[in-house]
């Protein structure tokens, strides 16, 4: 169920707690198409281990990569991370008439939704009667075929993770097993599944027996003992059919370092019987791992438009050890380049201990992990010397004010301060600027678009744009945040019928509003973007670099189409350095030029910093300075 959402619980492991089982039960858990074909799924494999542990045998069957090599790798994939999934969710649609069959004409969707068209001529070349083919027969016929070519009914229990775009695909499974195998109890999970949306499926929905709401790693082993006794009611975190009372949510696993590592084998087996080719196309094969839940940030001040860790923020991070043995576990099982955590965010302890001993193993391995913005130089060092070479720091934002509104914690010279020293230590970002807060303004924007061209030597967003709404963040739990006329996105109404309350099942709502930025502004912001991307497209990015030495620093501008050198020498050298790697006050440098021996005033510090403000070698806000130049050392 999922990673950030579902599994877990308790200091004990599962079958400490709860003893042998009463019959050994044979357990399935699918992987549902959209789900990415380039990674094992870390909810099943999670649940896999821990059901093995449980005392009972558990099989994991990858549909997602069995559909990846019926359609091929482009359009799988193409489907499976289209933009703006959030709005039209085009997968869901797809599978929506396997699953609950027609609910509005095809018409209708496509009208309101023109841009799937594109996305699929992109794909395929196809237009219209492919996608209907696709939706109508190619899927149905599918899924009718593994139905027949798996034998379910050797199995006691089946078990759905959903999340994002799983569902439909998931849901018209489930049905199609159950119309054939009446015998089978069969389970949801996921973050689909959270809080009342499980109750609202488990209601509406006759084949569907479970409903694990929250995390799975205590709640699913103890259910499938209940069903091993005969009585599969009462367990917490599990609504079953016809029960009416209460059980409360689903333990958390509190020591994480108890939990076993995923078992990613079925996967893996899936992908040879097919050829990765076939499958992946030229993509390469992640490895995911789990080495904290929650967000020690969010327990704190939850971001407004965050809607991740439904049902709590505490953060619960495994120890250095057994994150590391547990990646050298996977790695030894399974020899892949790259590897993803799905951690909501970086263990800041984790850098003195996981973080340094993966640096001492100098295995060759890509690392991707989502951090906090407040990154410092030396902390970006010892992640680039760890093999995370990738990082999600959650920028969104180079507005201080905006940050402010988002809870983030962060600024906008904290921000370009990551995007500086991670672009230095050659560490990839994946960041966005986003737009649409209640409390913005034009000046917001404007403010951000004159900054824009001083960074183009950093590198850009991947893209922008308006903020979504999410079940369970702050704009949806909070009315006062400034977001009225909450309601469901309008593409259920093609997806699900009317007999599920939409305003139940849905994660994405539309929403009004009329405190933000005009169109105007965010349209100039997002030109500036356009153009900063532009030039990041180009063979050789821009660059702004400096070059230090004895009481000397040589500027060297290649922002712009022209190449520009500035020097500074004596206590301007030291000053222009001394704001390089965190951002300082005027009156601080001074202080720190006169105990170093300078003979200077105060104001003259505070002239020549803004001086290189108006140069656009440095910036400041709020009377502090930040140094935009790159060291030339690679050593430093």
């Amino acid at each position: 169920m999922s990673p950030k959402t579902l599994p877990l619980v308790a200091s004990p492991q599962p079958q400490q707690t709860l003893g042998a089982p009463a019959r050994r039960l044979r357990v399935a858990l699918v992987n549902m198409p959209w789900a990415r074909s380039d990674t094992p799924s870390i909810q099943c494999g999670l649940l896999a281990s821990v059901v093995r542990e449980a005392g009972h045998d558990c099989a994991v069957h990858y549909l997602n990569v069995e559909l990846a090599a019926v359609v091929g790798p482009a359009t799988y994939t193409g489907i499976a991370e289209a933009g703006g999934e959030r709005l039209h969710q085009f997968g869901e649609w797809l599978f929506s008439y396997a699953a609950l069959g027609d609910v509005r004409p095809e018409e209708d969707y496509y009208a309101e939704f023109p841009e799937v068209e594109n996305i699929w001529r992109d794909v395929t070349g196809g237009g219209r009667p492919e996608i209907s083919a696709l939706r109508r027969e190619v899927l149905p016929q599918w899924l009718a075929r593994c139905a027949e070519e798996i034998d379910w009914a050797s199995y006691d229990v089946v078990g759905f993770s959903s999340t994002f775009l799983q569902n439909t695909a998931s849901l018209a499974m489930g049905r199609i097993l159950k119309e054939r195998h009446p015998e089978l109890t069969v389970v949801y999970g996921g973050a689909n599944f959270d809080g009342e949306m499980g109750q609202e499926y488990l209601t509406a929905l006759p084949w569907i027996d479970h409903v694990v709401t929250g995390e799975g790693d205590i709640a699913f082993p103890t259910l499938l003992h209940r069903i091993a006794a005969g009585d599969g009611a009462g367990v917490p975190g599990v609504r079953s059919r016809g029960a009416t009372a209460p059980t409360g949510e689903s333990p958390r696993t509190q020591d994480l370092d108890t939990l076993p590592a995923p078992d990613y084998s079925d996967y893996f087996t899936s992908l040879r019987r097919h050829g990765e080719t076939a499958v992946l196309g030229d993509a390469e094969v992640k490895l995911l791992v789990e080495f904290s839940r929650g967000c020690w940030w969010g327990q704190k001040h939850h971001c407004t438009f965050c809607g991740l860790n439904a049902l709590g923020m505490g953060f619960r991070p495994k120890s250095g050890a057994r994150a590391l043995e547990e990646l050298e576990s996977l790695l030894r099982a399974h020899p892949v380049a790259h590897v993803e955590a799905v951690d909501n965010i970086l263990d800041m302890k984790h850098l003195t201990t996981l973080c340094t001993d993966l640096a001492s193993r100098h295995w060759d391995v890509e690392i991707f992990y989502e951090v906090k913005a407040n990154l410092t130089r030396a902390q970006l060092a010892v992640l680039k010397r760890a093999g995370i070479n990738r990082i999600q720091p959650g920028i969104e934002s180079l507005s201080s004010h905006i940050l402010d509104l988002m809870r983030k914690g962060s600024t906008q010279l904290i921000n370009v301060r990551l995007l500086k020293w991670a672009r230095y230590h050659g560490i990839t970002v994946d960041w966005n600027i986003l737009s649409g807060f209640p409390g913005e303004t034009d000046a917001d924007y404007q403010e951000q678009a004159a900054l824009v061209p001083l960074l183009h030597h950093l590198q850009p967003p991947a893209c922008g744009g308006v903020i979504w709404l999410e079940r369970f963040s702050p704009y949806f739990t909070d009315p006062s945040l400034g977001l009225s006329n909450v309601r469901p996105r309008s593409c259920y109404g093609y997806i699900y019928p009317d007999t599920l309350d939409h305003s139940k099942i849905a994660y994405y709502f539309d929403y009004d509003t009329d405190a933000v930025a005009s169109q105007s502004a965010r349209e100039e912001l997002y030109g500036a973007v356009g153009g900063w991307r532009a030039v990041w497209r180009e063979q050789e990015p821009p660059s702004l670099t400096y070059r230090r030495l004895p009481a000397r620093v040589d500027i060297v501008d290649r922002r712009s189409g022209q190449e520009q050198r500035t020097v500074l020498d004596g206590w301007r050298a030291e000053a222009y350095e001394a704001c390089g790697d965190t951002a300082h006050s005027a009156k601080r440098l001074h202080q720190d030029l006169l105990d170093a021996g300078a003979d200077v005033a105060l104001a003259e510090v505070s002239a020549f910093l803004d001086e290189c403000c108006d140069s656009g070698v440095m910036i400041s806000e709020d009377g502090k300075y930040l140094a935009l130049a790159l060291p030339d050392n690679p050593h430093l």
